[in-house]
């Protein structure tokens, strides 16, 4: 059932969105991955096991291609023309496309092993087993799940606000789908064996995904999107640490079954506490271990009532009122000065020539005449960070000393403690450099708390035109 929704879901993404290339690759893949799940039922549901056997391995012959095909539809979101692709993006899928061909080949070709099924295994129909060949495939679709998982988080993190939150809902089922079937693979890669009872619960992410995806690219026009000028790396996603995190953990725990001859229970077990402590010892060590947990662990116990979010949006209102552009420009550093009792304030805007950021406003005396280029490390990290940061400026700051040493100009001349982006709806259009809280040597956390959520408003404020409502 969740299957067949999931293909006529797919169908309604490729007639209906707009945006051809990019929805024809959604939809050409929601279709695939439906069609995917009818075999996977097929192989749950077969009797006698003989032919469950058969099913499995034709399915899994084209489940390759099928994640090939969602690679494809991720890395051309935002990018529609093939000329848009980098080379290493056009080498991955030219290999492996002759991967999935000659697996495909392979599994079709050859019959599966007389002792397929083992009625004896845990559960209530047994389990198919798995030769090299289809472990292998396995672990090509586990790799094709992790790149397509993180470059589409890449590009929703590229996308302009509208279409971030139109892809909000089609991500959310990528990613649970991911999860389950990356799990999925690395079971059968580990055990030899694959459980169609684990197969039958591939049902639900398939069916979110036929929820979800046609809502970003029917509704949303998610198809027509284009990504920012500049881009948010691949490499600085959570997809991407958590698929290193898989890898090596994987690696770990195969090396310990076959070296000490542990159970994969145990081995599990063993890769777990080390992670735990690999996890402290880092976070005792290294300021980008804390600022990741702090950013991680922020939606759980900063402002879980949302009342740092009324208080900006209230207090923004006084910058509605401005009369003109410049008025409002003027205004920004003293209300985010009063707002988060922090002095001095300096607002940097982008430049008509988009080249650096320039200072344009500020509580000091006199407006400094300082300047970051668009290139430097302080904007890069603000575009990549999409939040304030803290600047220490101590020498064992190590992940923000290039900030300290190319930018230390602007720094001083605004007695910068931390700097607060202004994302606009395609790129970043400006930032705040603040000074320390009042009577506080570093900036409190609810100084910093307040100026995100307030900073979202004086971007929307900065670019919308005097007039055109709230």
């Amino acid at each position: 059932m969740a299957g067949t929704l999931a293909a006529l879901a797919g169908g309604l993404v490729i007639v209906v969105a707009p945006g051809r290339l990019p929805a024809l690759l959604a939809g050409g893949s929601l279709v695939l991955s439906g069609l995917l799940q009818v075999g996977f039922a097929r192989v749950a549901l077969d009797v006698p096991w003989g032919g469950a056997a058969l099913w499995f391995r034709t399915t899994l012959a084209l489940a390759l291609p099928v994640t090939l095909l969602w690679v494809l539809a991720a890395v051309t979101l935002g990018r529609p023309r093939a000329a848009d692709l980098s080379r290493p993006w056009k080498g991955y899928l030219l290999l492996q496309a002759a991967c999935a061909a000659a697996a495909a080949a392979w599994l079709l070709a050859t019959s599966p092993v007389p002792a397929a099924i083992d009625p004896a295994a845990p559960g209530p129909r047994g389990s198919v087993a798995l030769d090299g060949a289809a472990r292998g495939v396995l672990g090509l679709i586990a790799l094709n799940i992790m790149v397509y998982t993180v470059r589409f988080e890449a590009s929703y993190l590229s996308l302009p606000r509208r279409y971030r939150r139109a892809f909000r809902p089609a991500l959310l089922s990528i990613v649970v789908g991911s999860v389950f079937y990356a799990a999925l693979a690395a079971n059968g890669m580990w055990s030899g064996r694959a459980a169609p009872g684990d197969l039958a619960l591939g049902a639900g992410p398939i069916a979110l995904m036929a929820l979800f995806v046609p809502l970003s690219y029917v509704r949303g026009r998610l198809g027509e999107a284009r990504l920012a000028p500049a881009t948010h790396p691949v490499t600085g996603t959570t997809s991407f640490f958590l698929a290193a995190a898989f890898v090596a953990g994987t690696a770990a725990l195969l090396w310990m079954m076959r070296a000490w001859g542990v159970t994969f229970g145990r081995g599990l077990w063993l890769v777990a506490i080390g992670g735990v402590i690999l996890g402290v010892a880092a976070l005792s060590v290294s300021n980008r271990a804390r600022r990741r947990a702090e950013r991680a662990l922020a939606p759980f116990w900063q402002d879980w009532r949302g009342a740092y979010r009324v208080v900006a949006s209230r207090a923004a209102a006084e910058l509605r009122a401005c009369r003109s552009p410049e008025e409002r420009i003027a205004r920004v550093p003293a209300h985010a000065s009063m707002l988060a009792q922090v002095a001095p304030v300096t607002l940097f805007l982008l430049d008509e020539e988009r080249t650096s950021y320039r200072a344009a406003s500020t509580t000091l005396e006199v407006l400094p005449e300082a300047r970051v280029a668009a290139r430097d490390p302080l904007a890069s990290e603000l575009r990549r960070a999409r939040r304030p940061i803290r600047l220490l400026g101590s020498t064992h700051d190590l992940e923000y000393v290039s900030i300290y040493v190319e930018n230390r100009a602007a720094l001083a001349a605004c007695s910068a403690r931390f700097a607060v982006p202004l994302i606009g709806e395609e790129e970043m259009i400006g930032f705040l450099l603040c000074g320390p809280t009042a009577g506080a040597a570093a900036p409190a956390r609810e100084a910093l708390l307040l100026l995100r959520f307030a900073s979202r408003h004086y971007s929307t404020l900065l670019e919308r035109p005097i007039g055109s409502g709230p």
